[in-house]
């Protein structure tokens, strides 16, 4: 059976460089452009930041009408087919993180697929914020960081 690997969010190790969204944008595009990056650092509050990453949760799969959302056998990750995506946005409208979009100009859903089971966002965070994990292994985190993030009140 397939061991599904998810990325995992430490939010307290996390410095807002930014890197894992340099090495995001050029490992997937070739260019240093935190725009095109499929991990995304938000700022909380001054000096509170945080990476927002895919889960690999499969809603976007599930709502795809032309089945172009599919689980990658060897890494657990759900992967865009391009050749069956024409860019609907079904997917954008379900992903309950906002991370998955419709890279303009291709009309093509365009999603993080953790770099064929290697992340290059995991390798070059100099804080640990990020790992990559099997699911089980990455629940208590996911759990924690739940809590944490709706446990701080109301957001401005």
């Amino acid at each position: 059976m397939l061991a599904i690997k998810s990325l995992v969010v430490n939010p307290e190790r996390c410095t807002g460089c930014h890197r894992c969204e340099l090495w995001c944008s050029l490992t997937k595009w070739g260019e240093l452009n935190p725009a095109r990056a499929l991990v995304f650092v938000v700022r909380r509050e001054p000096g509170v930041d945080s990476p927002v990453i895919c889960y690999q949760c499969g809603l976007c799969a599930r709502v795809c009408p032309n089945r172009a959302l599919v689980r990658d056998a060897n890494t657990g990750a759900i992967r865009v087919d391009s050749g069956r995506c024409d860019g609907c946005g079904e997917c954008v409208a379900a992903c309950p993180y906002g991370v998955i979009r419709v890279e303009p100009g291709m009309r093509i859903a365009v999603k993080c697929d953790l770099c064929g089971g290697e992340p290059a966002c995991v390798a070059h965070c100099p804080q640990g914020a990020l790992q990559c994990q099997e699911v089980e292994a990455g629940t208590w985190r996911k759990r924690e960081t739940w809590a944490l993030v709706n446990a701080s009140g109301p957001r401005r």
